[in-house]
């Protein structure tokens, strides 16, 4: 009955997304599919949103009716839209556009059950944050309503961008499956979503393009989700060589170089392949060095790891994060982006006027766009502002292109970015009252620049058709002189950055505290100097070093710059818009992109960690997402090329090289799931990652299945003695949902800035376990409202335990083998 759950999934998805169409077909009339592409992801998102904030008032609770109720609303909404559509033209769009609605479906189904069988080969709930993502999945689904409860914090709500966990469970409690089925589901889900949205996008872009220009519109959009979501970077392809001892020589000493690998200079490819493997045999986990390319180093040349992932690491990982989550929403937020691009500016509207220009402030689809750019705020908030930067750059290339520029684009930009920001936060408001973060500022980066084959190993395969796009581009501007202005701009903007990097560093390195007594100057305790001139020389002397990854990106971003740079400053549309509007809004996404990736050189954002880890993995991310559409749309239109231009004669070669180079990852990561699978010969294809004792015992098992059906109190069970994360602890409350007194405390510490709300929780745990006194032991259970105490063989090899005082004072109400749940007294919810 298991595999049902996909089947109950598509039709309910598939009928959110057809259900709310119309609404789409309202809104989105600049698009050549006016919306179709995106609509289920449009539908979970209002549908969600509703949910949310209507249980958040406490109108709605979080059960089966709650969330149909919130669904019937979204019905509505669509319905009052539908009596607004011209039903006449409806039915023309629909003969006219059959064939894209059905190659939108086949994406979407393939993409679903491709990643249903890739995930039901390796389901399992285990390792890295997946422990977490589940805690949050079951915590949602047994919160009486919004805000959830912590699973790991009892007494508080979740602090993170959890909206994405919330469509999740929604989807999950309609209907009906566990949140162990739900995960994996959830996972394949956001990836049909995507390779959905992605074709959408890429074959609105296409369609756009004038009659004569025009392409295949069901084939070759395909390349938008195989360039986001399966496309990898050059690491595979390392990995590749390297396993059959590329550029390796045994010298006579018997001693392996490679002066190509030392260059390279990644860990486990610096090795030569060991000598007793079959040559290209894999190292266990070869595919995780992939989402660790960039390097960086303290002062004193000490390592500190930077994540760099991309799609298709994600999915074979199996993580379900928030940058993951929120994929399907992001090709939402560039839909509805294009759109306003794609529309002709309204006559009456071609003069600023405050909170009046164009169609966008226009009651119905400004507050569209308020839910749509304010859930990427929810889902994962390190996107947010970066999306509606891309729709105010796409506005304001519309308008400059048309009148020229002059002070009322600058205006009309500003007055986007802040009324998205702020309307986007009012609409989302519940969420950010309760939500507390790591994030404490901007720090400079001072000595960490990335290196220039890193750069290019990381998106190389992305670098050869953006590129070859905007070098196509630059063959078709009247004016080439434009070049300089595109690249003058783009190093202004460089040199801007890396000025308030040294301003930054400045002041931060003559701020001082008093510790003990003594004068410290925390910025400069943090890299280990005494001074800022020594930290300032060594940072010279790597960005001297690593200056072909500045000189890559601000090449790209000056050529992105020179291709939309406008010919007349006197509003001339017709010099303006030599290029197609397509084009135009592809450069947009080329160019955010290259302030995604070079933003993390000179700046990131202080969190617990110190280093700019999180800021490189969330903005490279994006970045990659943006860069893949346009690579993709670029190779489209050059394969559509005159064969008389150079380009239409070389860019073919240079696909495909891109192609197998960036094909290999996946090829071999795939080829090791299947493997793997296949050699086990009990091996059965599974959705439930909890099932088959992944993580619990059978005992534990047994316990947690009970918890799920108690009513919900607060929970004891073990803590890790040293607080680490990505361990079996918390096990209890991760499946059951029950919330624990205190879980992973490292991650409690990230989500909540600091470990103040957690006070003595860790202490007074372990005393109530190793208490011999019930008086004591009372006034814990007291203090925390404690309902169930968890007592297995994980309590007792963590704590000296004393068992004997829950066994007089308390009863058993589950046994089973070496595990014990006691209850307290104390009445759950």
């Amino acid at each position: 009955m298991i595999w049902l759950a996909p089947v109950f999934w598509y039709l309910l998805v598939s009928a959110v997304g057809v259900g709310v169409f119309p609404l789409a077909f309202r809104f989105f009339p600049g698009l050549p599919d006016r919306g179709f592409a995106v609509s289920r992801a449009l539908g979970l998102l209002l549908w969600g949103y509703i949910f949310w904030l209507l249980s958040s008032l406490g109108i709605l609770v979080n059960t089966t009716g709650g969330i149909v109720a919130a669904l019937l609303i979204v019905a509505a909404g669509s319905y009052l839209a539908w009596r607004k559509v011209d039903k006449a033209a409806f039915k023309t769009w629909l003969e006219e556009k059959r064939k894209t609605l059905m190659a939108v479906e086949i994406v979407f189904v393939l993409s679903f059950v491709f990643l249903l069988i890739f995930r039901g080969m390796e389901p399992a709930i285990l390792g890295t944050e997946k422990p977490m993502e589940l805690a949050f999945i079951n915590a949602i689904l047994r919160s009486p309503q919004m805000p959830p409860l912590d699973p790991w914090l009892a007494d508080y709500a979740i602090s993170y961008y959890y909206f994405g966990y919330v469509l999740v469970a929604m989807l999950a409690k309609v209907t009906g499956v566990s949140g162990g089925v739900a995960f994996n589901l959830g996972l394949s889900l956001v990836f049909a979503l995507g390779a959905a949205g992605a074709y959408g996008i890429l074959h609105n872009l296409l369609a756009a393009l004038p009659d004569e220009r025009k392409p295949n519109l069901v084939a070759l959009p395909l390349l938008g989700p195989v360039f986001v979501f399966i496309l990898s970077n050059v690491e595979g392809f390392l990995e590749f060589i390297h396993g059959r001892g590329v550029f390796w020589q045994q010298l006579p000493d018997g001693v392996w170089r490679s002066a190509f690998w030392s260059w390279v200079n990644l860990d486990n490819l610096k090795m030569p392949p060991p000598e007793n493997t079959a040559p290209g045999q894999l190292r266990h986990w070869w595919w995780w060095r992939a989402s660790r390319v960039v390097a960086d180093f303290d002062f004193y040349g000490n390592f500190r790891e930077v994540i760099d992932e991309f799609p298709f690491f994600s999915f074979l990982l199996g993580d379900l994060h928030p940058h993951v989550l929120v994929i399907p929403f992001v090709m939402l937020a560039l839909a509805f982006s294009l759109n306003m691009f794609l529309q002709p500016v309204p006559e009456e509207d071609r003069r600023f006027r405050l909170f009046r220009f164009d169609y966008l402030f226009r009651s119905e689809t400004f507050l569209l766009g308020v839910v749509i750019f304010g859930g990427l705020g929810f889902l994962n908030v390190w996107d947010f502002p970066w999306y509606v930067v891309v729709f105010a750059s796409a506005h304001l290339l519309r308008k400059s292109e048309r009148e020229g520029w002059a002070l009322d684009r600058l205006l009309e930009f500003g007055v986007i970015i802040l009324a998205f920001g702020l309307f986007g936060v009012v609409a989302y408001l519940p969420f950010y009252i309760s939500f507390s973060s790591q994030a404490g500022g901007i720090l400079p980066n001072v000595i960490n620049p990335t290196r220039g084959i890193h750069l290019w190993i990381m998106f190389g395969t992305l670098f050869l058709p953006l590129f070859s796009f905007l070098f196509y581009l630059a063959g078709g501007r009247k004016k080439p002189g434009s070049v300089v202005k595109g690249v003058g701009l783009a190093m202004a903007g460089v040199l801007l950055l890396f000025g308030v990097s040294l301003l930054l560093a400045n002041l931060l390195a003559n701020q001082t505290v008093i510790i003990g007594g003594a004068e410290v100057r925390p910025f400069l305790q943090m890299h280990g100097v005494s001074n800022l001139a020594e930290l300032l020389g060594e940072g010279i002397n790597r960005r001297r070093a690593s200056i072909f990854s500045l000189i890559t990106l601000t090449s790209l971003l000056g050529l992105a710059l020179r291709a939309v740079w406008p010919e007349s400053n006197a509003g001339d549309a017709e010099a303006n818009q030599s290029l197609p509007a397509p084009h135009r809004f592809v450069v947009v996404m080329i160019v955010v992109g290259s302030l995604l990736v070079i933003v993390p050189e000179f700046v990131y954002l202080r969190d617990l960690f110190q280093t700019r880890m999180n800021t490189v993995f969330k903005f490279y991310y994006q970045g990659w997402i943006l860069w893949a559409l346009a690579a993709a749309y670029g190779s489209a239109v050059m394969f559509q090329a005159p064969q008389k231009r150079l380009s239409g004669k070389i860019y073919p070669a240079v696909f495909v090289i891109a192609l197998l180079v960036g094909l290999t990852y996946p090829a071999m990561g795939i080829h090791t799931r299947v493997s793997t699978f296949l050699s086990n010969p009990d091996a059965k294809l599974e959705l439930d990652g909890t099932a088959n004792n992944y993580y619990l015992s059978a005992e534990e098992q047994a316990a947690v299945e009970w918890l799920i059906q108690a009513p919900t109190g607060t929970l004891a069970e073990a803590i890790h003695p040293q607080g680490g994360s990505y361990t079996h602890f918390a096990r209890i409350s991760m499946n059951s949902g029950q919330p624990a007194v205190l879980g992973w405390v490292g991650h409690e510490g990230q989500w909540r800035g600091g470990d103040e709300e957690m006070g003595s929780r860790q202490l007074d745990i372990e005393r109530l376990y190793q208490t011999a006194s019930w008086q004591d032991a009372s006034r814990i259970i007291d203090e925390y409202k404690i309902t169930y105490i968890v007592v297995g063989n994980l309590e007792r090899s963590t704590y000296a335990l004393d068992e004997d005082k829950f066994t007089r004072n308390l009863p058993a109400v589950f046994q089973q083998g070496s595990i014990t749940i006691y209850h307290t007294g104390v009445p759950g919810e």
